[in-house]
């Protein structure tokens, strides 16, 4: 298709044997380029940390990225329209293979930081287009559990990241060689379902700040799962072993966080579709409330066997704020303004990925080790007051 399209392909058009075909295309291409972020996050960290180079820098190195993805997940859609969806999609694999291919050929601090603000540009249209795409197959009875068994993918094929990591150690060619090959098969897929990769509105419908006003609850609900998302993956393990469990232990119970992650999406999708098909705000209010349960009840049960379902529970409870959130997006912006919201909650995702850990580490350092849990728990009721006296 063309970047010429006027409209969305309508789901009615799509016959079912054409949406299962959509799916297993998005779901697979989102597998290979979340494996590829999770592979490559670490990676680089540990090859500037054997380097020599501060903390600090390596931070900022990695926020590059995420700046990179803040600024192109709102440019994104007007990207699309003008060389279209498909070719737009070809574009992000190909940028971000080329980058990852560079990295160990532009072996500097400075080339990497170049590379890093390049990839993030590639994430970015894969993912926002992706999940255009994802919401135009789905359709309104079945969008929740569509919605979730992509969170499901993106899930599992983050934690498969770190055991091949273990596996093919940080130094030498071997693992970007990896990671460069698997970005690359991300577009396989893309290209075996290219005719029914969905072209966007010539223009949309409404400005983003429009789109924001429309829907802030479901907007501060991404917010709220980059926050969480970020901080605990930052901060757990430090807060754990602070705590007197151990550094060992508390990776560990990350792992228990990232599988609650991976198995609940598709029940939590399920029980939007049953129960709150209509009103997603409840089911937001209810994970938002299990989460910040989570953050009170963790110092009374961190060390016993009961910290590892409630682990699980807690993990699945913020990373279904995402599913939710997107299933409400497909449900609640109709074709003209698909893409732009879209992207709108992609950027408000990473929003909270970038604040969330810079709030959540100081207020570690104003009060150790509660503090991780009074932010994460703080930003939870944040949501909830909004969630509480503004309506979706």
């Amino acid at each position: 298709m063309t970047g010429e399209s006027a409209t969305i392909l309508p789901t009615p058009l799509l016959r079912p044997g054409e949406r299962r075909i959509s799916l297993i295309a998005i779901l697979a291409s989102a597998f290979a380029s979340t494996a590829t972020f999770a592979m490559s996050t670490p990676l680089l960290s540990m090859r500037l940390e054997a380097q020599g180079v501060s903390g600090s820098i390596i931070g900022l190195n990695t926020a590059v990225e995420a700046a990179a993805i803040l600024f192109f997940t709102l440019a994104t859609p007007t990207l699309a329209r003008r060389l279209g969806a498909a070719n737009a999609l070809y574009l992000g694999v190909a940028i971000m293979t080329a980058a990852i291919a560079l990295l160990p050929i532009w072996n500097s601090i400075e080339g990497w930081f170049v590379l890093r603000f390049v990839m993030g540009a590639g994430i970015a249209i894969h993912w926002v287009i992706g999940e255009v795409w994802l919401n135009t197959v789905a359709d309104d009875a079945t969008r929740g559990r569509v919605v979730g068994l992509y969170v499901t993918t993106m899930s599992a094929a983050y934690c498969l990241g770190f055991p091949v990591l273990m596996i093919t150690g940080t130094e030498g060619y071997l693992p970007f060689y990896l990671i460069t090959g698997t970005v690359a098969a991300s577009a396989l897929p893309l290209i075996f379902a290219r005719r029914l990769i969905p072209s966007l509105p010539s223009e949309p419908a409404a400005h983003y700040a429009t789109l924001l006003r429309r829907q802030p609850i479901l907007m501060a609900a991404a917010v709220l799962n980059g926050v969480l998302i970020n901080s605990v993956l930052a901060f757990f393990p430090i807060f754990s072993d602070r705590m007197g469990v151990g550094e060992r232990a508390g990776f560990g119970m990350l792992f228990a966080v990232a599988l609650g992650n991976v198995l609940l999406q598709l029940p939590i999708g399920i029980m939007a579709d049953r129960h709150d098909g209509r009103d997603g705000r409840k089911l937001l209010i209810l994970l938002a409330v299990a989460s910040a349960g989570g953050f009170l009840l963790l110092p009374l049960v961190l060390g016993s066997l009961a910290a590892w379902p409630l682990l699980t529970i807690w993990g699945g409870s913020f990373g279904g704020l995402y599913t939710v959130g997107l299933a409400m997006v497909g449900r609640r912006f109709g074709p003209g303004d698909l893409a732009a919201a879209n992207a709108l909650f992609a950027f408000t995702y990473e929003t909270g990925t970038l604040v969330g850990p810079v709030l959540v580490g100081a207020s570690l350092d104003f009060w150790n080790p509660y503090g991780f849990l009074a932010a994460g728990g703080g930003a939870c009721l944040l949501f909830l007051l909004i969630a509480l006296t503004r309506r979706v």
